[in-house]
């Protein structure tokens, strides 16, 4: 026995060193050798934990600035519009071209037919300017006793002249002179005057801006004269409107004539005078009692125009306080 057999036999037995697993190659014969596996790799340092930021911690975002551009935006949508429209009218056209005539049914033609008949009369009509209503510039001056007496039973109906003086000189004749003479001032003024009768029957539903009834007192010589002035006493729907129209005669009348008014001989006859129960419930009515045939005959007789003047006045006064 060689000397290093001798030394080997006479060692205790040497334990085999153990390769650890980790250490083996991998079964798959092409992985290269020297591979690192994550057992190998050198410690890492344990890195800090991150701490995660609250919804309320985060930074807002900025806004996004969004350009836009008008002169684009406005040609865009021009552009759209007439496309639209232009489509419209194709398709209308197309309509029109070839639907028939017979399209609707029978009935609904029938029914459409006075529709259609009116549109093409609004197409031919001139326009014209919006009327003025027949009451708003028309005026009604009745002249007392003028025309023809009403009927009264079996009678003819006759002329009534009023009240009559011995020498024949009569109230109609004072009334219709002085009626004549204001409806013409009032006609150059621009309003539409209708004289009236006294029972004409016009009268009935009467609408004006504004109606006077004219009279004269008797023709007895009571040693006084002055006029008499009046509004209906039966109505009150317009009360405010009669008084302002009494009140616009009376001023007028007594500042030109100079005749005082005399309130204390105003009669029922007045105050229910027969035309204002006729006329329309919105016409502001006045009675004017000129004068009196005996006392004031001098301006009754020879001054019939200061007397239209009067009266005219008296009813612009009311007529043009009102306009806007």
């Amino acid at each position: 026995m060689t000397e290093p057999d001798k030394r080997a036999a006479t060692e205790p037995e040497a334990i085999p060193t153990v390769v650890p697993e980790r250490h083996l190659l991998p079964e798959f014969p092409d992985a290269p050798h020297g591979v690192a596996f994550v057992d190998d790799a050198p410690p890492q340092p344990a890195r800090p934990k991150r701490h995660k930021p609250s919804r309320a911690e985060l930074p807002l975002p900025k806004p996004q600035v969004r350009q836009t551009f008008p002169l684009l935006t406005f040609v865009s949508a021009l552009r759209t519009i007439s496309i639209t429209f232009a489509a419209a009218v194709m398709a209308a056209t197309i309509f029109m071209w070839w639907t028939s005539p017979d399209f609707l049914p029978a009935q609904a033609r029938r029914d459409l037919a006075p529709v259609q008949a009116t549109a093409r009369l609004l197409v031919l009509a001139t326009p014209t300017p919006l009327p003025t209503p027949i009451w708003y510039n028309r005026v009604g001056i009745l002249a007392g006793h003028s025309g023809m007496t009403a009927p009264d039973g079996g009678r003819r109906a006759q002329p009534d002249p009023g009240a009559i003086c011995p020498d024949g000189f009569y109230e109609r004749a004072v009334t219709e002179a002085v009626a004549d003479r204001a409806a013409a001032i009032l006609r150059a003024r621009g309003y539409t005057v209708d004289v009236l009768e006294e029972f004409d029957p016009r009268l009935n539903g009467y609408e004006a801006a504004a109606f006077v009834s004219l009279h004269a007192d008797s023709c007895e010589n009571y040693g006084y004269g002055g006029y008499k002035s009046t509004y209906p006493a039966a109505r009150t729907l317009i009360r405010d409107q009669d008084i302002r129209l009494n009140e616009c005669i009376r001023l007028n009348y007594e500042s030109i004539t100079g005749l005082p008014f005399q309130p204390g001989s105003i009669t029922d006859n007045m105050l229910l005078y027969h035309a204002f129960r006729k006329i329309g419930v919105r016409t502001p009515a006045n009675i004017l009692e000129l004068g009196f045939l005996s006392y004031d005959r001098d301006l009754l007789q020879n001054q019939p125009d200061r007397l239209a003047l009067a009266v005219a006045n008296g009813i612009l006064c009311f007529l043009e306080s009102q306009e806007p």
